[in-house]
């Protein structure tokens, strides 16, 4: 147990130390952060998902309101006799609080509040945002004023739906509807989260305390806690290696992760990925061996490069992510301007690592793997006579990377069962990369998966494995 004394000198000796101070002041500050974080970025968060959810909720309350009481005669809107009869049973339907009914030039057609009925909405919202078509939504709180300025004695969503009718504006709907219930709840879940968190943020405030204070005990006992030291150094030591090697765990998860997230639309996508990354070490580690490239892949790196060619060959498809479900899920080969639509995931998946690569780069000073992928996922539709796509390189013009994963990717696509066609043989794959030599492909790494077929074929019917990955840190 610490004396008073003691006690003293270890709260002189934090004040003093400028490091202390800070974690001293980061343990204060937690809360109030945490509490500002929940109320500045978390609220709003779930108001604007209830906004959305209203804003569903009201376009097919429009569609249902537009099908049964409402008709179109060319430009114009007709109610039906039906409607008014019919509102009050609407709105209790619906939750709604209030519904209007406007003419293009916003004359109110219908309101549940009669008065208004006949009455013009001259806000400039209407005019600018909701008569070109586009949706306008706001929430108004309790004993606030809704866009037309009407005091409001409830939680509502205040949302205008346009009415078009072959493209061109004619009309729109306004509905209030009711979010008191749903407004509560949020503010109740908030309530609770605010409690956590400042159960938490005490917690961590105390725990970083008894740290600061124990920091400061250990710097006046430096001297004679030495030999101590020495230990904790060997265990932390220990634990860098530890979290070197979770870091690196956790960097190949991401890439997994992004990489099934291009392949979602595949029953295979984890075995896809595996495969791809099997072929691509057979072919780089025999080009490494003993090939033309040899000296070039020694100059990069000899391992490191085929780690990372590992690594990166995985996001190879990642610019899918933008390409739309229809054209990535089609059963039947792609038509002209689809197909056009689909080249463009190697330059979306270029220009994401591309930046990512350039953030590390002003970090650390080089390339980080991203570079190598970004060159993959561009150029591995290339072909060595030119032929292929985005920017038609041709040969060595071509980087070496995109060269062995485009044949790595090529032989497992054709071995692979697809919606518009049944798997190759083997055979049938490998008389086909031979018969592309010199024109899709590049003979020098045609050679290499020729020394490598047997086991390309073992790997793609699931019986074999590269010995290699693990060392690499993928698994």
């Amino acid at each position: 147990m610490p004396t008073p004394n003691t006690i003293r000198s270890i709260l002189i000796n934090i004040f003093q130390h400028r490091l202390l101070r800070v974690f001293l002041l980061i343990s204060l500050s937690v809360p109030i952060f945490i509490l500002l974080r929940s109320y500045f970025l978390v609220l709003p968060q779930f108001r604007d998902k209830l906004l959305i959810h209203s804003e569903i909720d009201a376009q097919r309350t429009a569609r249902h309101i537009s099908s049964h009481f409402i008709r179109l005669d060319r430009d114009q809107i007709v109610l039906r006799k039906v409607m008014p009869n019919n509102i009050q049973a609407l709105m209790s339907e619906f939750g709604l609080e209030k519904i209007k009914l406007f003419s293009k030039e916003g004359r109110i057609l219908f309101s549940s509040d009669e008065e208004e009925i006949g009455t013009t909405n001259d806000h400039d919202y209407f005019h600018r945002i909701v008569a070109k078509g586009k949706m306008f939504s706001k929430i108004v709180h309790k004993n606030d004023k809704t866009s037309e300025g009407r005091m409001i004695s409830k939680d509502v969503a205040e949302i205008y739906i346009p009415i078009t009718h072959e493209n061109q504006f004619i009309g729109a709907f306004e509905l209030y509807s009711d979010l008191t219930e749903e407004k509560e709840g949020i503010d109740a879940l908030f309530k609770k989260e605010a409690h956590a968190d400042i159960v938490i943020s005490m917690i961590m405030m105390l725990i970083v305390s008894i740290m600061v204070f124990k920091t400061s005990r250990a710097i006046l006992k430096e001297k004679a806690a030495k030999t101590q030291l020495e230990a904790i150094n060997l265990d932390l030591e220990q634990l860098v290696m530890d979290k070197t090697h979770e870091l690196m765990v956790t960097q190949n998860t991401a890439i997994e992760s992004l990489a099934i997230l291009a392949e979602y639309y595949d029953m295979d996508t984890g075995e896809h990925l595996t495969r791809i990354r099997n072929y691509t070490e057979l072919i780089a580690t025999t080009l490494l061996e003993d090939s033309p490239y040899s000296t070039y892949l020694q100059d990069q790196g000899k391992e490191k490069y085929v780690r990372e060619l590992v690594m990166a060959s995985t996001l190879h498809d990642i610019g899918k992510t933008a390409i739309s479900k229809e054209i990535l899920c089609r059963p039947t080969e792609l038509g002209n301007d689809r197909f056009e639509e689909l080249k463009k995931h190697t330059i979306i998946a270029w220009d994401a690592l591309n930046q990512g690569n350039e953030i590390f780069v002003k970090q650390f000073g080089k390339d980080s793997y991203l570079s190598l992928a970004g060159n993959i996922a561009l150029y591995h539709h290339e072909k060595w006579d030119g032929s292929g796509y985005p920017t038609s390189l041709k040969g060595e013009d071509i980087p070496l990377s995109a060269r062995i994963v485009a044949l790595a990717d090529v032989y497992d696509a054709l071995r692979s069962k697809r919606t518009y066609k049944d798997p190759w043989s083997h055979e049938e794959t490998t008389e086909l990369i031979c018969n592309e030599s010199g024109k899709h492909f590049d003979p020098v790494i045609i050679n290499a998966f020729l020394c490598n077929q047997e086991k390309f074929r073992e790997i793609s019917e699931g019986k074999g494995n590269t010995t290699q990955l693990a060392s690499y840190g993928v698994q």
